[in-house]
């Protein structure tokens, strides 16, 4: 092994597919080995997990593999596709951009969330995927008591409550906020099991994102195609990252945010300038969108 070697130990999620729910013993094994040994201990960048997609053929056999690799100390997600044999070993390896991906192929499989209880209707959602990263729980921790101190109702989902399923039910309830923190980029944001798109967002009828001010404090966020389909699916303000967020004083620009605007009642717009002036080393790597006054 060489001491160049910067992902050893990475961890590596298989998703479920549409195809096949589960992927265990050697095929596992050796969807891993084929993630391992093609991206991750090739690479120079340093990675926090890989969530790993499959795309079988028509007969059930793999074509490729779409690996969704989470940077170590950036709200960064990079994209390879891993070309395989039936058993698969790699055939040709490349990292691409979000729009070379046929990401619908390689969905998650639809699962229902559970309803909300009657009479408890939720105003405001905070969520990071990655709780493991303490700056990311530490946002959402202090997010959610600051809401109820505020007398929000407020609910936090951490680690595997953090999932697409729960997303979507959230992001359609009527809410006032909905923040995350976790990795992104310019097509979506990768939740626990699975990716939240711009396909889904585009998908939703009748504006059902109204009235929420949405924050996703992620990387590449606020470009098209995400930004134009929050907006279009009717959030009030969508705000996110321009660029590669760092993770530590991205949470801080986030937590620094939700208290001018929420605790000192400052405008939106004016809150995440003064908040990337003060908490944040670039200017513009924030972008709002959307109704940039008083929350």
């Amino acid at each position: 092994m060489s001491k160049k070697e910067v992902n050893v130990g990475v961890k590596i999620v298989i998703l479920p597919t549409a195809a096949k729910a589960t992927y265990a013993g050697a095929e596992s094994k050796r969807i891993v080995e084929s993630v391992e040994n093609n991206v991750l201990r090739p690479s120079k960048e340093p990675y926090h997990k890989v969530h790993v997609a499959v795309k079988h053929r028509p007969n059930g056999a793999p074509e490729y593999l779409v690996a969704f690799m989470l940077r170590e100390y950036t709200y960064t997600v990079d994209i390879a596709r891993i070309d395989v044999d039936a058993k698969y070993a790699a055939k040709s390896v490349a990292f691409v951009d979000y729009e070379d991906i046929d990401e619908s192929s390689v969905a998650v499989p639809e699962v229902p969330a559970k309803a909300p209880r009657p009479g408890r209707k939720v105003e405001m959602v905070f969520g990071t995927p990655v709780p493991e990263i303490p700056t990311a729980k530490a946002a959402v921790e202090y997010a959610y008591n600051l809401a109820l101190q505020l007398g929000y109702r407020a609910v936090k989902l951490l680690g595997k409550s953090a999932s697409v399923a729960n997303y979507k039910k959230y992001l359609t309830a009527d809410l006032k906020v909905f923040g995350n923190v976790g990795h992104g980029y310019t097509g979506g944001i990768v939740l626990f099991d699975g990716n939240l798109t711009s396909v889904w967002f585009n998908r939703l009828a009748n504006t059902p994102v109204s009235p929420a001010v949405v924050y996703f404090n992620s990387c590449q966020v606020f470009n098209p195609p995400l930004q134009p389909a929050v907006m279009g699916a009717g959030a009030r303000t969508f705000i996110g990252g321009k660029v590669n967020l760092l993770i530590g004083p991205s949470e801080e620009v986030f937590k620094c945010f939700l208290t001018k605007t929420l605790k000192e009642k400052k405008k939106m717009a004016a809150s995440l300038k003064d908040c990337e002036k003060a908490k944040y080393p670039l200017a513009n790597a924030h972008g709002l969108s959307g109704d940039s006054g008083k929350f």
